[in-house]
């Protein structure tokens, strides 16, 4: 292969292919882990009936965890170190059920998640809370140096939603329209999940 053009043309299918992402992976991890997922979903709501908390893993050892500690007029962020007991004592000053947290936070790494925190939004003019849940990317890289890290973000609602024939988040007001969120396109996993591709994990 000592053609220069062919040679540039073979770095650059290889580039190409490094840097795709599947889209078989995010419906297989959520089969693999659907029991576990559905589970922390129901633990978050029940650990933030009262006040607002997000959990972040900030390595892919899952060992540095940080805590969004929400009240009416302040966010508090403290960073620990997975199975340090002062994380209860924060929890629990904070009125936090430590209990849900911790399981919560195992959840997580069981699942090898990252992230997972709660928004706003309306459905049929009443406020709901839109549960968010990442995991990496499953890449294959031959030039991991120049590949971008990348997230699968998982959206869980109460109800059921609209899609398009091609899996499409839909807006429920205006089914011809894609309803994105921070101008992301999310695709079908179920009536009530859906996920996106995000150079950001939260």
């Amino acid at each position: 292969m000592n053609n220069p053009a062919v040679c540039w043309l073979v770095a650059a299918v290889l580039l190409f292919s490094s840097c795709t992402v599947s889209r078989v992976y995010p419906r297989s991890y959520y089969e693999q882990h659907k029991e576990t997922l559905h589970e922390t979903e129901s633990l978050y709501h029940n650990a933030t009936k009262s006040k607002q908390l997000a959990i972040a893993f900030n390595d892919l050892d899952y060992t540095d965890i940080s805590l969004e500690l929400k009240t009416d007029t302040v966010r508090y962020i403290y960073d620990f170190t997975y199975g340090e007991k002062r994380m209860n004592d924060t929890l629990h000053k904070f009125g936090y059920d430590s209990t849900l947290v911790q399981k919560i936070v195992k959840n997580m790494r069981t699942m090898k998640s990252t992230w997972i925190n709660t928004m706003d939004y309306y459905e049929g003019g009443e406020k709901e809370l839109l549960l968010f849940i990442s995991a990496p990317v499953k890449q294959f890289s031959l030039l991991p140096l120049l590949q971008k890290r990348k997230y699968y973000l998982y959206n869980f609602y109460k109800q059921p939603q609209y899609y398009d024939e091609q899996g499409r988040l839909l807006d429920k007001k205006k089914l011809k329209q894609l309803r994105k969120i921070n101008s992301e396109i999310f695709w079908r996993i179920t009536d009530k999940v859906c996920y996106t591709v995000s150079g950001k994990f939260r």
